[in-house]
């Protein structure tokens, strides 16, 4: 594998991902280039990319001190979703990435996320180190995932009557209360910022907005507004506003890669909290989702809260070596 720069990731990014879709057992939206570049740009602080490159894939890695000592970890860490490794031969990236990793100084360890727990690329990368360096598991991180086959109809027939009751309630709520829904088509930087900008001026209203914990504020505002400059070029942001009175009141933002729709925020003006707009947006998102031919919705980080949505969990875990 050739080291390059952060440039050429950014410039392949299309070959990058392509990489990233033929990962076996890996977060594949949170491991896409619309993901990691704008949590290494926004989220993760001072580093030094190491990228490299070659027949076997991609490692998409980046060097930062952390209590003293030097490590190789994901361009994303902040959830540790990411799988910096990508490539259809798991053990030809192992066996590649390892040997690059031991040519190389200036790192004590690695922090390795994002790979399934026994899974084809942690097996693979167990097998290519050094039976000197030290190696070891660390937290698992869970997402909720609903299928999406079988249409609308399917996925609310895997919902429990109570749930299904409720959201017709909400349903009913909304449309009485003049509430509209919108999807935002944006194929152009322009076009992802004035969507971007929407989405801001929802999120100050909403609870977490008037909170200080939204995503219109702070580092986390640089992480979406990245995304979605990235996400609407290459037709991947799917983003449903809720408008009433001619104005924004709510969204739901999220975006497509390989089959699987990734549920990024939703939001919406907190003196319309009895309407549930957050559980009607997202039932609006899914009808457009089945509609498109997506077959899952990972909806995140695993919460409780979402769990009457989902079907199954998604786990990966970290890998750690220490040389």
């Amino acid at each position: 594998m050739r080291s390059v720069g952060l440039d050429e990731l950014r410039a392949s990014a299309g070959d990058f991902d392509d990489a990233v879709a033929v990962t076996a057992e890996i977060d594949l939206f949170c491991s896409s280039s619309a993901w990691v570049l704008p949590a290494h740009d926004a989220l993760m602080g001072p580093r030094s990319p190491w990228i490299l490159r070659g027949e076997a894939g991609w490692a998409a890695t980046a060097i930062a001190e952390r209590g003293g000592a030097r490590y190789v970890e994901p361009l994303e860490l902040s959830w540790g979703l990411s799988c910096p490794l990508v490539g259809a031969d798991p053990a030809a990236l192992a066996e590649a990435f390892i040997a690059a990793a031991a040519a190389r100084t200036g790192w004590d360890g690695m922090l390795l996320a994002g790979m399934t727990p026994g899974g084809p690329l942690e097996r693979a990368l167990l097998r290519a180190v050094p039976p000197s360096w030290r190696r070891g598991h660390g937290a698992e991180s869970g997402r909720n995932v609903a299928r999406l086959d079988g249409g609308l109809d399917g996925f609310l027939a895997r919902r429990s009557r109570n749930f299904r009751k409720a959201l017709r309630a909400s349903e009913r709520d909304a449309a009485r209360a003049g509430v509209t829904f919108d999807e935002i088509v944006a194929h152009d930087a322009a076009a992802a910022d004035a969507a971007m900008a929407r989405i801001l001026a929802v999120e100050a209203r909403s609870w977490k907005g008037r909170a200080g914990v939204g995503v219109d504020a702070g580092p986390m505002r640089d992480f979406y507004a990245h995304m979605v400059r990235l996400l609407a070029p290459a037709g991947r942001l799917r983003l449903v506003m809720a408008r009433r009175h001619d104005a924004d009141v709510g969204f739901v933002l999220g975006g497509v890669f390989a089959g699987t729709y990734r549920g990024l925020q939703f939001s919406h003006d907190v003196e319309l909290r009895h309407l549930s707009l957050g559980n009607v947006l997202q039932r609006q998102q899914i009808e457009r989702l089945c509609a498109e031919g997506v077959t899952r919705y990972d909806l995140g980080s695993a919460m409780e809260y979402k769990e009457r949505w989902a079907d199954e969990t998604f786990v990966t875990r970290l890998l750690v070596v220490l040389r």
